[in-house]
């Protein structure tokens, strides 16, 4: 043979791998490895291994298969049993042996360096307190008090149904708000939740609910399928399924259904009783325009207010008696004009217009109201020489079931700019008009300070606690700060987190914290009784300070109550603050402080009366009378 028909090195190599059967055998033990952990998968969880056991499994068997390979070249299975592969005249068997031992060397110390970097353990999934997430034992009978609506996910072909999807996200949560009884947390706090890997468990601790929602949804022309599951987070139990396959020729009014049967399953006897809707009679195209323009808003970019804009308008035009797409109008004409950063007086009161146009077609709907409260509460900070529309009453009388007396409330004094927006429209037009409030107040710390409260009053707890530490960083001796920054831990669900802030503040020296022996005291009754143990020491500071003639929050001293379980002590407190308008009643929609108080039909009175407070004087005795096309959002 010459030189040029000599095989390469290469070509060799290969021919002796076939020989020796090693490609056979790479792709044998890739066929059975890959059978194993797929039985693996299903297997393990049953035997409590999970996700640590699936890991040690697939290092493994990565791990086993270069000494495998090698075991494949030096030895061969024969009929007559496994035997050293043959090999030419000069093939020894030493070098063989040598390489096997190399290769075998090698994984083990790599397998032991992994060991010493923590990959064969997965650490247990925890909560902001950093506890172990332990399952719970559902019981049906246990009413839910709070639940999130995760974001739907888009499976119609294509994927382009996603402002479809959003709009039904949006609805869903929009309508269990209208619970009174229910704590439903916002959509701004459950977005990132969009393709998460967490469970149930996880994701019920960090938004501290009793319940999830999560689901699909499926568009084809005009066929939809809604498929969603609740579930019971603290046991990870499935509660129930819902699907729903219609045919679209009114989407609000599936909305609307969806709606009314996910109550159903949640309040049961009581869900007839949640809340009234009356039907809309819309025509498709006036609802997809609207639908398109909603998801355009929510994109939060000038060019987004602007397309919704138009969206809105098309709407309208075609017709001009729903409201909903008017108030659109409003909302995002104000959010355009405010692009520039300098008002345009005619835009402004334009847009404020439109909104009380709207809210005569619908006076029931809290979204206009919340849209045209947020207008004219900027109109006196954007143009100080524009006329004051209207005299609005300033005392109010209250009446809550189950209590004796009449409350009677002086509201001129209200603290209505740092509130949490309910609804979509709402929440874009909220943090801009509560950033020009504060703006060029101080160096700054009061507009995140008010950021702080807003997030705590929208129950988005850790971007609260973020900002708020940035505050006490920057100025250790802002109190109110630091007892917010405590507070907003409790909400979260970390009483930890709570005793470090408390000492964090304690070695601060700022005016009012707790002294040394005080977070000795906190530490042993919050390691013996967790929150409860909080809620007594607090309740015992606030106690100590009112008895010395100090000013204290009666809705910290209901809050107090609540975690201790008194209930009638924490309704007197809720009463006191309501008498004396204490803008801390803007958080019983959201804290979980209040959710064993949420079926007392006490709270469901107060929180109606709350939910009233947070609009501008000017939106006060608005409500009643008008067309109602439905839209109660």
């Amino acid at each position: 043979m010459s030189q040029d028909q000599q095989p390469s090195t290469f070509g060799q190599f290969m021919a002796e791998m076939r020989r020796r059967h090693v490609v056979r055998f790479a792709l044998g033990y890739a066929a059975v490895a890959f059978v194993v952990l797929q039985l693996a998968e299903i297997v393990f969880p049953a035997f409590g291994l999970g996700e640590a056991g699936l890991r040690v499994l697939v290092i493994v068997v990565a791990l086993g298969f270069p000494p495998a390979t090698v075991l494949a070249w030096v030895f061969d299975i024969t009929a007559d049993g496994i035997k050293r592969t043959e090999g030419d005249g000069a093939d020894s068997v030493a070098p063989r042996l040598a390489l096997l031992v190399i290769t075998v060397t090698v994984m083990s110390g790599l397998g032991a360096w992994l060991a010493t970097k923590g990959i064969f353990t997965v650490p247990a999934s925890t909560d902001v307190a950093g506890t172990p997430v332990e399952l719970a034992i559902y019981d049906p009978s246990e009413a839910i008090n709070s639940i999130a609506v995760l974001p739907l996910a888009d499976f119609s072909e294509g994927g382009d149904q996603a402002y479809f999807t959003a709009g039904m996200h949006e609805e869903l949560i929009a309508k269990l708000s209208m619970v009174e009884g229910l704590r439903v947390v916002s959509r701004t706090s459950v977005t990132h939740y969009a393709g998460t890997t967490k469970s149930a468990p996880e994701i019920g601790r960090e938004l501290g609910v009793d319940a999830l929602i999560e689901g699909s949804a499926t568009r084809v022309g005009d066929q939809v399928r809604v498929t969603l599951q609740i579930i019971h987070a603290r046991s990870d139990s499935h509660i129930q399924t819902l699907q729903f396959d219609r045919e679209v020729t009114n989407v609000l009014a599936l909305q609307t259904e969806i709606a009314h049967a996910v109550v159903h399953e949640i309040e049961g006897e009581h869900a007839e009783t949640a809340f009234t809707e009356v039907a809309m009679n819309v025509e498709p195209m006036v609802q997809e325009a609207y639908l398109k323009g909603r998801y355009e808003y929510e994109r939060g970019t000038p060019e987004g207010y602007r397309m919704a804009f138009d969206y809105f308008q098309d709407a309208v035009q075609n017709d001009p008696d729903f409201a909903p797409a008017l108030t659109g109008i409003a909302s995002a004409r104000f959010m355009v004009d405010m692009e520039d950063g300098e008002a345009d007086p005619v835009e402004v009161q334009l847009a404020r217009e439109e909104a009380a146009q709207s809210l005569e077609m619908d006076a029931q709907s809290i979204e206009t109201r919340e849209v045209l409260s947020l207008i004219e509460r900027s109109i006196p900070r954007l143009m100080p020489e524009a006329p004051v529309e209207g005299q609005p009453t300033m005392v109010h009388v209250v009446s809550i079931p189950g209590m004796a007396d009449s409350i009677v409330m002086d509201i001129s004094a209200f603290d209505t700019t740092w509130v949490d927006a309910l609804t979509g429209l709402g929440d874009k037009l909220e943090r801009l008009v509560r950033l020009r409030m504060v703006r060029g107040e101080g160096d700054g710390l009061a507009e995140r300070a008010g950021a702080a409260r807003q997030l705590l009053g929208a129950g988005r707890f850790g971007d609260a606690t973020e900002l708020l530490e940035d505050v006490v960083s920057a100025n250790p001796e802002s109190t109110p700060a630091w007892g917010l920054l405590v507070r907003t831990h409790m909400s979260g669900g970390d009483p930890m987190g709570a005793v470090g802030a408390s000492r964090d503040w304690s070695e601060s020296g700022a005016f009012g914290a707790p002294s040394a022996a005080d977070i000795q005291t906190l530490e042993r009754a919050v390691a013996e009784s967790g929150a409860a143990g909080y809620w007594s020491w607090t309740l015992g500071r606030l106690t100590t300070e009112l008895g010395a003639g100090g000013h204290v929050s009666h809705i910290d001293l209901a809050a107090a109550n609540a975690g201790m379980g008194d209930d009638d002590a924490a309704f007197t407190h809720l009463a006191a603050a309501l008498a004396d308008a204490e803008p801390g009643l803007l958080t019983l929609r959201s804290d979980p402080v209040w959710d064993d108080l949420r079926r007392d039909s006490r709270f469901e009175s107060l929180l109606s009366e709350a939910r009233d407070l947070r609009f501008s004087p000017t939106m006060r005795g608005r409500r009643g009378g008008g067309r109602n096309p439905g839209n109660n959002r």
